[in-house]
């Protein structure tokens, strides 16, 4: 067989192996230390490299030692990770040795590489079956692809050796066995898609679980994993507990508002009329009870507070995570909720307790969901899991738009409930129990709702709405959305009302709509205000020195922004919870450890459903992500580039009536390139060049007539042209079969073969000779 074929052979069989590494790869890189797994990439690179270079013809010692290190290193670092402190789960070290021995059977003979391609081939499909990307897809598409070209093209060359005389070989059958092997499999996916059922999960220590026996691997079972079965494993405190398990991870458990007061201060001490005023007696809380529980703390929230301590209450704890969040990351997790605003404090004044929720079944399980968020058969919420840890409180942190919760194995209605503010959390306890896993079922918003959903209203109209979801008692208590409170505040300084309606209104002065409006003001507030949670207000109003200095706490940017919403006529509320840092994932757990530096601040907007959907106007935090609809995306640019449009369509009409005279120009210029590039195959350029022209003007050459009759019969009509035709032909048979020719003869008649017989002169000999 030739070298060349040989080595094609092997480049192909490479090519797979190194798909099949990335697939797995992919299951690796987020998940693991990236400075490890790149460790690791690069030296497994760097002996495949050298076990080529050290090949030369004949089997070397030196390539035998650099074939049998490169499956070697996936288990070398297995051993390195973990006593690095980054153990790698026994199966990934496992999947990453196959793949890396199916680099090393690539680069051996003819029996080896078949057997590369096996493994390669296994592995790619059983990496993408186990990923959790709708991407992974790709890679076995790739991976098919190339293997359905080597497939082919090793068929038809054995054909050809087989009957040299008898096969011409067709070079486009292979591109064409590829695409349809692809347009196959991606309509047998689509047909299988959804009716495979769910897949079972190992608790043997075998593959990733969330649980096991004692001979389980703690890298593939430590936290959350990705699974949802509650094991309550006494061997191991990492694991899954179930919701009343007893299992604790410290003695000492800190309220949600000792975290806000270790990260962002402390609220200030003031007279409590200063704190009561425009508030119903009953709803002033005692804020700084440092025992509280987090709900009796968390009914109140301070704008005006100290600067933090950075004391932390978890001195006997391993891991100083209150939670853990399976899911995506740089988003936010809500606990509490406020409407009402005297200046100083939040509180709430809306009454949406709704102590029974409506329940759902789904694939077996009980589902309780909030009634206020429908969910259309369109739309397919996002599951993700929370494990609660040591957070003392009944609030559960769950997403913007959560619409439904389940606990695995529980099946009961007064496990959850909606609070007043609208959240979600556990009645009739003391706190979550610690290590419950909830899984959280949220839906997402699309920009195009923001963009329609979205209308303004005067200051008493949202006072109106604000009263009309909220009960009896509470009337009374709610606030103007103006105003912070009486004269007291005039007495202090200026009035932060007025900054804030002077500014909302300087930064939404030349805008319309609502969206592009609350747009404005977060992009003010995260370019032009800087964050610093250390900066402690030296005058009793903190909003009005912050809009003043322009730098502060996360507390404070989302006042001014919930503040503003209201200006502009939006209905909006602070919320306060935590954010999932992508910097605090655990790679080797896969999940997101959230500590109490993670609290956080946000507001909240509404829609004219009543949904809510959050703003992040504090910087160094990641903005919600809105996706538009590619119906919205062809709006926008529509609007904002119809010159554009307008131009382009006259351009593309224009270009499309003058198209024969852009098809000659590049069939020129075609012909100019190659026949300097190949000047040996300038007879065949002139000839493909004739045949396009020719399809173009409606003549072309029937499959299997000789390419000399073609072009005689066509210029038969004019006398000149056959001549010069003829002695092209001439030219082109004294070359191809006698090697000997004229080659500037030939050149000449090559070049006024084109220069005369252009499309339309094609076309009116086409028409004259039908005729």
């Amino acid at each position: 067989m030739p070298t060349l074929q040989l080595e094609r052979r092997k480049t192909e069989a490479i090519v797979l192996a190194l798909v099949s590494i990335t697939a797995v790869g992919s299951l690796r890189f987020y998940f693991e230390s990236q400075t490890l797994f790149i460790a690791e990439m690069i030296v497994i690179a760097t002996l495949f490299v050298a076990a080529v270079v050290t090949t030369s013809g004949h089997k070397t010692s030196g390539e035998g030692y650099f074939r049998i290190a490169i499956p070697m290193t996936p288990v070398l670092f297995a051993f390195i990770a973990r006593v690095a402190g980054s153990p790698i789960a026994f199966e990934m070290t496992a999947l990453t040795t196959l793949g890396a021995g199916s680099l090393t059977m690539a680069l051996g003979k003819t029996r080896t590489r078949a057997m590369s391609l096996v493994a390669s081939g296994f592995l790619t499909l059983f990496a993408v079956a186990i990923s959790d990307s709708s991407y992974s897809v790709l890679l076995a598409i790739a991976w098919m692809a190339v293997c359905v070209w080597h497939l082919v093209a090793n068929h038809w060359e054995r054909l050809e050796l087989c009957a040299a005389h008898q096969v011409r070989r067709g070079s486009g059958v292979r591109p064409i066995s590829v695409f349809v092997a692809i347009a196959v499999c991606m309509a047998t996916g689509l047909v299988v898609r959804g009716r495979v059922g769910e897949s079972q999960r190992f608790e043997l220590g075998v593959m990733p679980t969330s649980g096991g026996s004692q001979w389980s691997d703690p890298a593939a079972r430590s936290g959350v994993g990705t699974g949802d079965a509650a094991i309550a494993a006494k061997d191991h405190a990492e694991s899954f507990g179930a919701v009343e398990s007893e299992l604790f991870l410290e003695s000492t458990e800190s309220t949600l508002f000792d975290m806000f007061s270790d990260s962002i201060g402390e609220p200030k001490k003031k007279n409590k009329w200063e704190r009561r005023q425009g508030l119903a007696a009953d709803r002033v809380p005692e804020a700084h009870q440092k025992t509280a529980r987090s709900d009796k703390g968390g009914s109140s929230f301070s704008t005006d507070r100290t600067r933090p301590k950075k004391h932390l209450h978890f001195n006997d704890a391993a891991e100083s995570a209150v939670l853990q969040w399976a899911g995506p990351t740089g988003i936010r997790l809500a606990m509490n909720r406020y409407d009402a605003f005297d200046g100083v404090e939040w509180t709430n004044a809306a009454e949406h307790l709704n102590e029974t929720l409506s329940r759902r079944e789904h694939n077996g399980a009980a589902w309780y969901c909030d009634p206020a968020i429908a969910i259309s058969q369109e739309s397919t919420p996002e599951v993700n899991l929370l494990k609660v840890l040591r957070l003392d409180s009944t609030r559960l942190p769950v997403p913007m738009m959560t619409s439904a919760l389940h606990i695995k194995d529980v099946d009961r209605p007064d496990f959850f409930a909606i609070a007043t503010d609208g959240s979600f959390f556990m009645p009739g306890r003391d706190k979550v129990p610690p290590l419950t896993v909830v899984n959280v079922a949220s839906i997402k918003v699309m920009e195009d709702e923001l963009w329609e959903g979205l209308t303004i209203h005067s200051a008493s109209e949202s006072i109106e709405r604000t009263a009309a979801r909220t009960s009896v008692e509470h009337k009374r208590a709610v606030p103007d959305a103006r105003a912070f409170g009486s004269s007291a505040h005039e007495r202090r300084g200026p009035n932060p009302s007025i900054l804030v309606e002077d500014l909302a209104r300087q930064w939404t002065v030349d805008l319309n709509h609502p969206y592009e409006k609350l747009q404005s003001i977060v992009s003010h507030l995260r370019s032009e205000f800087e964050f610093d949670r250390s900066v402690e207000s030296a005058t009793e109003d903190s909003v009005a020195e912050f809009l003043r200095i322009q730098r502060g706490g996360d507390h404070l940017f989302a006042t001014v922004a919930t503040l503003m919403a209201r200006e502009i006529g939006l209905q909006s509320r602070l919320v306060t919870g935590f954010y999932v840092r992508p910097s605090a994932i655990d790679a080797a757990a896969r999940h997101v450890n959230i500590s109490p530096q993670d609290v956080h601040v946000w507001a909240e907007v509404q829609l004219d459903d009543g949904r809510w959907f959050e703003i992040e106007p504090t910087p160094g935090y990641r903005e919600p992500d809105y996706l538009p609809s590619a119906w919205l995306v062809a709006k926008q640019l529509a609007a904002a580039k119809w010159p554009h449009a307008i131009g382009m369509i006259v351009l593309a009409g224009w270009l499309f009536f003058t198209r024969l005279i852009w098809i000659e120009l590049g069939l020129s210029l075609l012909y100019q390139i190659g026949s300097i590039v190949l000047p040996h195959r300038r007879t065949a350029l002139v000839m493909g060049v004739l045949q396009t022209r020719a399809k173009f003007a409606g003549c072309p050459r029937n499959i299997g007539r000789p390419q000399r009759d073609w072009l005689l019969e066509i210029t038969a009509m004019n006398a000149p042209l056959h001549e010069t035709a003829t002695r092209f032909c001439d030219a082109a048979d004294r070359a191809a079969f006698a090697g000997t020719g004229n080659t500037r003869q030939d050149h000449n008649f090559s070049k006024e073969l084109l220069m005369n017989l252009k499309i339309r002169l094609l076309r009116q000999l086409a028409t004259g000779t039908s005729a």
